[in-house]
């Protein structure tokens, strides 16, 4: 083999090499670079999309990389669709206080969605867990509530915590709505989950 034929050889084989290693990294890091950005529906004026449905839980389940949480959900004509709606990772969750029976299948909701632009997905902006048997309600929030804002203060003046929550971490928490206090919130609050609403 001449000098110049050993050289184009070497060429050849660093390129191909090359190349493998540049696909090989940039079929790894592509899946980590879309899970971690939730593609969210926004107005034409730069506002978060808000869908609320009243629905049932269908599955809750504390997962890696994103719980888990199917919400049959009732559209404006009466039509069941499943949404899933995506919520912090089990370790952050968990830190938070929240616990595999944090929500049930079953439950009977009334839930803010974040809108994704995929169909029927979505961020748990608040949950609204309705009482069984005269219990009081839960209203559970997370996404675009979170920490030291308006929304928060609002709901924390006029609701007593659940205390299954650690608030202190400024992520979600959890306050309990009785009768009473729901009525309240509807009519300072106007629209549906009015009072979780920006």
């Amino acid at each position: 083999m001449r000098p110049w034929q050993c050289r184009a050889e070497w060429r050849l084989r660093s390129s191909s090499i090359s190349l493998t290693i540049v696909c090989a990294l940039s079929s790894w890091l592509q899946p980590a670079e879309a899970h971690h950005s939730f593609a969210g529906l926004f107005t034409d004026e730069g506002e978060e999309v808000i869908e609320v449905y009243d629905g049932s839980i269908e599955i809750y389940k504390l997962l890696n990389p994103h719980t888990a949480l199917l919400v049959n959900a009732i559209n404006d004509s009466g039509v069941v669709e499943d949404w899933l709606v995506e919520m912090s990772s089990l370790a952050a969750l968990v830190r938070e206080g929240w616990a595999d029976d944090s929500l049930n299948a079953g439950d009977k909701v009334t839930i803010a969605i974040l809108r994704a632009r995929a169909p029927k997905r979505g961020r748990l902006r608040a949950v609204l867990v309705h009482g069984a048997g005269g219990e009081d309600a839960r209203l559970l929030v997370a996404y675009g509530i979170r920490g030291d804002t308006p929304v928060m203060r609002r709901l924390a003046d006029r609701l007593p915590y659940c205390g299954t929550i650690d608030g202190s971490l400024g992520r979600s928490q959890c306050f309990l709505v009785d009768a009473s206090a729901l009525t309240a919130l509807q009519e300072d609050f106007p629209g549906k989950m009015g009072y979780v609403m920006p």
